[in-house]
């Protein structure tokens, strides 16, 4: 949240100092700098895991946006704690996918086929925990 803050802190303040005749030019520019803040806020501003006896999901937002991953792919995971300059979002770090909207405490997972993928969560530990649930269930 402190992230959306700072965003639309920052359009207000791009707004506030366009001139009149720019904003009259461009009447299109104040709205379509709004609606995609609002598009990135509806598509990622909440991270939802679900994890069933097959399947990882992970979803932003209203869920357009995600991952699944099958726990017959996943190796391992474990915890960990991201790095403060990855930020958050959906992106490409050095140990894996990110997914993440808030905080550093996360989840790797390792997948047989794929590259790590790291899950931000404020309650990693039982999300390793329900992880590991479901592979120690699968090698039974």
């Amino acid at each position: 949240m402190a992230g959306t803050a700072v965003v639309l802190a920052l359009a207000v303040a791009l707004t506030l100092s366009l001139s009149p005749a720019t904003r009259a030019a461009a009447p299109w520019l104040v709205y379509g700098l709004f609606a995609i803040i609002g598009l990135t806020v509806v598509l990622f501003a909440a991270l939802v895991v679900e994890v069933d006896a097959t399947e990882i999901r992970v979803k932003f937002g209203i869920g357009f946006v995600g991952k699944t991953m099958a726990i017959a792919d996943v190796v391992r995971c474990e915890l960990m704690r991201t790095r403060i300059w990855w930020g958050w979002g959906l992106h490409w770090t050095p140990s894996g996918w990110l997914y993440n909207v808030g905080g550093r405490d996360a989840v790797r997972v390792v997948l047989a086929h794929e590259r790590p993928i790291i899950i931000g969560s404020d309650e990693a530990v039982r999300l390793k925990a329900a992880i590991d649930a479901r592979i120690a269930a699968r090698q039974r």
